[in-house]
């Protein structure tokens, strides 16, 4: 039995209240690098809690795994620049 739309629709907005909710702590006690996101591990919800990054540009970002350095979102045509730009201390590339 597969979800629908209106299910999916809320485990994402449920999804995006958590992460924002543990962001405004980890930021409130200091903790440094909680909203980064690697490129190359994080989960597609995940990366629906970034900065104009919608379902489209979610899979588009796994699609185009794996990334050596955040800017081949832009070199690689993931997304548009002015949506990089938006979301660019939002993310990392953690190298092996």
């Amino acid at each position: 039995m597969g979800q629908d739309d209106s299910t999916m629709t809320t485990t994402t907005q449920w999804a995006q209240t958590i992460t924002a909710k543990v962001q405004t702590i980890a930021g409130q006690l200091g903790v440094v690098g909680y909203q980064r996101a690697d490129l190359n591990t994080a989960t597609s919800v995940r990366l629906l809690s970034l900065s104009g990054i919608g379902v489209i540009y979610a899979k588009r970002i796994v699609a185009g795994r794996p990334y050596r350095c955040v800017d081949e979102l832009v070199t690689k045509h993931v997304l548009p620049l002015v949506t990089y730009e938006g979301m660019k201390d939002e993310i990392h590339v953690k190298r092996p």
